[in-house]
Parts: C-alpha cells; structure tokens; sequence
C-alpha cells in the first residue's frame, strides 16, 4: 500500500470539500457583518418616532435616536429563538427602560408588548444575542388617564395556552374595578356568549357557565384555568358586565340555545333577538369561507366592538384577546390585514392603550415599573 503525498492528502475531496465550507461561513460572516453586528436578512423602515425591523439572525446592537409629539412608547418585540434587551434611556442619559426579553426554548414564537412613559426625546439601543424575528417601536400621543377621565380603552394580549395567564388576569381586572370603578369588560367571545355570561352573573347556580363550557369542548378556551376566570370573575368582581364582539363560534350550540331562550321568553324581533341572529350568521359566515374568512373575521371584530363600544354611557373598558388581535402596528395572525387593534387605533388614537397580559407575568419589574403607563 502506497503512501500518500502531503499534496494528495491536501487535495482531497474531503478536505477540498472542508475548504469549500470554510470560504463559505468566511464569505457569509463578512456578507452579513456590519458595524451593528451580524445581521441577516433583514428589512428596516426607520424615522423619527418609528423603528421597526425584522431579521432571521441578528447578533449585536442597533441604536436610535427618536423623538415624538407624546410621551408614551410603544414597544412589541417577536422572539422565534434568541434573546434581545432593549433599552431606552432620555437625552441626559437617564435609564429610562431597560428589558431583556427572550424564546430561549424555541418553543414557537413570543410575543412581549410594553407600554411606558418617555420623554419626547430618548435614545435608544436594542442588543441582540443570535436572536431570530423582529421588533417596533413607536411614539403615540395618548391621553392621561385618571379617575376622573370620561373614556379609556385598556387592551391586553394574551398568549391562550400560557400557563398561569388567566388568574393573572383576574387580578388585572380587579385593578381597574377597584381602583376605577369600571366594569365593562370585552372579551374574545361572541355577544350571545356575553349575554350568556351576564345572565349566569346574576344567577344562584352555575349551570350556564357549564353548558358554555362543554359549548368549547375542542379548544383552548375548553380549560379548567379559563372556568375558574369566569368564576373568580363572578366571585370577586359581581358588577362585572361582559361584551362579546367576536364571531359566534358556537352558532350550532350557545347559538340556538340562546335564540330558542328568546322566543320562548317572547323576545323574537328585539334588539337582543336581531343581534343574536346576526352573531350566529357572523359564525356561519366565518367558517363557510376558508379562503377569506380570518379577514372576514378579524374586520367584523372590530365592528362589534365598535358598535358595542360606541353604545356605552360608561366609556371606560378593559379588554382581554388573543394578542395577534391587538397590536396597534401589526396585521393579523395571518398577516393578511391590518389586526383588531391597528384598526381601533386609527379610530380611538388617544385613547387606545395596549399592553401584554403575558408580558406582566413573565417580567415583574417591567409590571412595578415606574415608567410603565398604566401602574
């Protein structure tokens, strides 16, 4: 068997192939390499009270100086895998935000939503750590909400499966049921599940809640955790009046039995009977259409809520969705049109305050903060 020479060995088809990969990572570094790190495939539109970007890897950091009409920003960071910390801090250095948020596990895509108060000038820094998905941040110029304030509109994102969110979001109502006095609160349910609701408020039992429970058997309302929210709900907060304004999912169940209610209480062509009609059609509709029924349903959304919201004497709600459905900046889960929230926030600018209910749980200082908004 003969000896290979230094010059077979260092051109052979695996080590030319070794080679070959070497140049390639070399030639990728320096393609994606720039003065604020590695970043790659990126798309960033920039101006002074606005900076978003999105990426498949972004490792470094990126600075921005922003200036807005108010003093209240918005931040929403999507997290498929890595971790980012931003920081915001105003002219004269002082920190005024400083938030390390993370997918670590790569189990699906975060969604973290913070709303704090600024300066109208701040700079500020964003460090990435092989971080994958994208990031916004905007001025608005919202209205200072207090005791004495006429109208308010609180939303809250929710992840539906994240463990823990819904106690947590009992104790976020009763924030602003005991320290407000509101008590309209808006749900991702359809009105004939609202008025369900508002009936079982007032009844000695739990039947209804029951029967709207095994209505949602199959999906990620059908949990122990969410039939305790209404509970605690029902316990702790009586007052509480319920408004629905989504599609009526449950058009074959909830749906009848609730019409059937009607006309047998003589209420056949009432306000409540026609809306309930409507509600069960809007659900027909939504799931006849495959093709166009999530903007179908994400735009009769927003019309219920508007139509509900503009009925109110009392016009100072909180509401609590999926949060694909409140992002003021963003389209809908589907990314097909603007989402609930976007479009709420081009009719209600002033008024329209956003944040993540998961947010709050899983960063208690942002939630202690003395910068956020809504403390």
């Amino acid at each position: 068997m003969s000896k290979k020479s230094t010059k077979d060995i260092l051109t052979s088809p695996f080590l030319i192939t070794v080679y070959a990969i070497i140049l390639m990572i070399v030639f990728l570094f320096f393609k994606f390499k720039t003065n604020e790190g590695i970043i790659v495939n990126s798309f960033e539109e920039k101006n002074k009270s606005s900076w978003s970007c999105s990426y498949d890897f972004f490792r470094g950091e990126k600075k921005s100086n922003m200036k807005g009409k108010g003093d209240d920003l918005f931040i929403n960071v999507m997290s498929e895998s890595g971790e980012m910390n931003i920081k915001v801090e105003d002219k004269n250095g002082k920190i005024l935000f400083d938030q390390t948020v993370s997918n670590l596990d790569d189990s699906g895509e975060s969604i973290d939503v913070f709303n704090i108060k600024v300066s109208q000038e701040v700079k500020v820094s964003i460090k990435a750590k092989n971080h994958k998905g994208d990031f916004k941040i905007n001025y608005r110029d919202l209205e200072d909400f207090s005791k004495e304030s006429k109208e308010g509109i609180f939303l809250y994102g929710e992840t539906h499966d994240y463990k823990g969110i819904k106690k947590a979001e009992v104790d976020l109502w009763g924030k602003y049921y005991k320290e407000y006095g509101i008590r309209n609160l808006f749900i991702e349910d359809s009105y004939i599940d609202a008025q369900f609701l508002n009936m079982w408020m007032k009844s000695d039992d739990d039947k209804i809640l029951n029967e709207l429970y095994d209505d949602c058997d199959g999906t990620l309302a059908h949990t122990e955790e969410n039939l305790n929210f209404f509970k605690e709900i029902k316990k702790k907060y009586p007052e509480t009046v319920f408004y629905g304004t989504d599609v009526c999912h449950t058009y074959k169940t909830g749906g009848k039995r609730y019409l059937k209610y009607l006309e047998e209480n003589g209420k056949v062509g009432t306000d409540d009977y026609n809306r309930s009609v409507e509600s069960i059609e809007q659900g027909k509709k939504y799931y006849a259409d495959e093709e166009t029924g999530n903007k179908y349903r994400e735009n009769i959304m927003v019309k219920n809520f508007v139509d509900e919201y503009e009925k109110l004497e009392d016009k100072r709600i909180v509401g609590i969705y999926g949060t694909s459905h409140v992002l003021p900046y963003s389209n809908d889960y589907f990314n097909e049109i603007p989402c609930m929230a976007n479009q709420l926030n081009k009719k209600y600018p002033k008024i329209l305050n956003i944040e993540g209910a998961c947010t709050l749980e899983r960063y208690p200082k942002y939630k202690d903060s003395e910068y956020r908004y809504y403390k």
